[in-house]
């Protein structure tokens, strides 16, 4: 799910397409098939716009590369093929956007890779493990183009790790658990920069983390259920920095939830039509 653009664009992953939406939630246009050619997809993942050239990267994880269209769907190229060579992946997760660069969370490589704005190969750092800059299957990643940091979702260490933009560690924070600043399962994640807040969807604990730029717990928002605010395995997150509206795809109620900044409930959106956004 991506905001960046004035629009709301939602990967409909279990129908291999994208959704845009305005900001109401009133459908604008879809694009994609299941398959392999170009603008086909195979389980999509995540979505990012590049606001210069207006372009949107899809991650299409199911055939192991990064598509890249134009805002309104039309194809302009494409990277990436199944293995463990430099600029080769297997189940990418996730992927953000630094000032001049694509960060990609390749999952099974236990690696993050960094790419120009057209797929040129610039780097990877990581490996398996639980020491710092190390991984255990990573799943976000969120990008602080103000301070430079970038934030990588440590799903199966259940912790959250800062880094500089080569990806230098700088500090980490979380370990399993239900209590505050602790995690079962994290995945997405999300910044407001402009305040200093990092928003941590805690999947396996049903409920959004809030935390300060270095990693000290605000608050939570959501519970786990099927009411107004309440989440069934949350997936995607985004945040709307021109309001501080926080919107969190929740992956099993096929809907999105949308919060204030102080974790307010503000409706929802979408209904029925996101399959595992």
């Amino acid at each position: 799910m991506n905001l960046d653009s004035g629009w709301v664009y939602v990967v409909d992953s279990g129908n291999s397409r994208v959704q845009r939406f305005d900001f109401q939630g009133r459908f604008l246009e879809s694009w994609g098939a299941q398959g392999i050619a170009d603008g086909q997809f195979q389980q999509p993942g995540k979505i990012v716009f590049e606001p210069i050239n207006q372009w949107l990267y899809v991650l299409d994880t199911g055939n192991n590369r990064i598509q890249r269209f134009d805002s309104r769907g039309r194809f302009l190229g494409k990277w990436g093929r199944e293995g463990d060579g430099d600029g080769w992946f297997r189940s990418p997760e996730s992927l953000a956007l630094g000032l001049g660069w694509l960060y990609v969370v390749d999952v099974d490589n236990n690696r993050i890779q960094w790419f120009d704005y057209r797929g040129r190969y610039l780097g990877a750092k990581g490996g398996k493990g639980t020491a710092d800059g190390q991984f255990d299957r990573p799943a976000g990643i969120a990008v602080d183009q103000i301070n430079d940091w970038v934030y990588v979702v440590d799903s199966g260490n259940n912790r959250i790790q800062r880094f500089d933009t080569r990806l230098r560690f700088l500090n980490t924070w979380g370990t399993e658990g239900g209590a505050e600043d602790q995690f079962r399962n994290p995945t997405g994640i999300a910044l407001d920069v402009a305040n200093g807040w990092v928003y941590v969807v805690d999947a396996g604990n049903n409920r959004v983390q809030k935390f300060d730029s270095r990693g000290n717990f605000l608050k939570v928002l959501g519970s786990s259920g099927t009411g107004d605010g309440q989440f069934q395995a949350p997936g995607a997150i985004a945040v709307d920095e021109s309001t501080g509206s926080v919107y969190v795809a929740d992956t099993e109620s096929n809907r999105v939830h949308k919060f204030d900044s102080r974790g307010g409930f503000l409706g929802q959106s979408f209904t029925g039509n996101v399959d595992t956004p």
